[in-house]
């Protein structure tokens, strides 16, 4: 049974005739009477009765009737819920992203998007480490992802920019930027393994030449900023996880590091998914263009 044999029942019973019908359908009138018995066969009884009054509905007509359009009203009421998904009037947005993105990078490209969609519900799920972020986005339970760029992918990635990754410690220094050799000779506060920035500090010690000397292991970025503000040792972490009046406790190396953030999803982007992608590209971020990457800086 198509949905287009319904639509043309239901409008030969609102027209009165095949004709009158077929006519305001569009269609030739024998294309209509073909799709008409090809309902009746399905249905295993005649459902129209030709007179000179024109068209009558049998008894089994009748019950089919209101079926029908029951029918023809619940596909329109779907098609009408999808479109206002796609135009952003309701729905969900379920975006996937590692912790100290979702709260030191998204915040406000969130906010712009409620603003700009009020209807729509975002749900923010937010992993530990970008393997787990990746695993989930893989496995279907987000609609994007957001964060470090993944490896061998398949779907879409679209750059959001460069975030700046900054040495905490107790502070004031007297040096602008921390140096290679300050960071060996220094005790270091790093990150439990089953925690993303711990690959990220691991990465950032290797690539300057030196083996960080552990003395703790946390799990969230706050508290190895807590610690290294304390005196504990230097912490490795985003420069958009610093509180407002902590800048002085934090500094850039040299040379400066940088991790690149970015929104992937599992095939191309569409509907709500690439509204959202390029809100977060018109808005300002705790981010750094490509261009405004120093020449001499290692990215992640």
């Amino acid at each position: 049974m198509r949905l287009r044999q319904l639509e043309y029942f239901i409008a030969i019973c609102e027209y009165g005739s095949f004709s009158a019908a077929a006519a305001q359908l569009l269609v030739a009138q024998p294309s209509l009477s073909q799709q008409i018995r090809a309902l009746e066969r399905e249905v295993g009884a005649k459902l129209l009765e030709r007179g000179r009054q024109g068209v009558t509905l049998t008894a089994a007509g009748r019950v089919f009737l209101p079926r029908a359009r029951s029918v023809i009203d619940a596909v329109e009421a779907a098609r009408r819920a999808v479109a206002d998904v796609v135009g952003g009037l309701d729905g969900e947005l379920h975006v996937l992203t590692v912790r100290s993105v979702a709260s030191g990078v998204l915040p406000a490209g969130i906010v712009r998007w409620h603003e700009k969609y009020p209807a729509t519900v975002l749900r923010l799920h937010d992993y530990s480490h970008r393997r787990d972020l990746e695993t989930a986005m893989r496995a279907g339970h987000g609609d994007v992802a957001i964060g470090p760029r993944p490896r061998n992918w398949d779907g879409d990635i679209v750059s959001l920019g460069f975030e700046s990754l900054v040495v905490a410690g107790r502070g004031p220094y007297d040096a602008e930027r921390a140096s290679v050799a300050e960071l060996a000779a220094g005790k270091w506060i790093h990150f439990e393994p089953e925690q993303g920035m711990s690959e990220v500090v691991d990465w950032a010690a290797r690539s300057l030449g030196f083996t960080p000397r552990t003395v703790a292991r946390v799990g969230q970025v706050a508290a190895s900023l807590n610690l290294a503000v304390q005196g504990v040792g230097f912490a490795l972490i985003p420069a958009n996880a610093v509180p407002p009046g902590w800048e002085r406790h934090v500094r850039p190396l040299e040379p400066p590091l940088y991790r690149e953030l970015v929104a992937y999803g599992r095939g191309p982007m569409m509907q709500l998914v690439r509204r959202f992608v390029d809100l977060l590209n018109s808005v300002e971020l705790p981010l750094v263009s490509r261009a405004g990457v120093p020449a001499d800086a290692l990215v992640c």
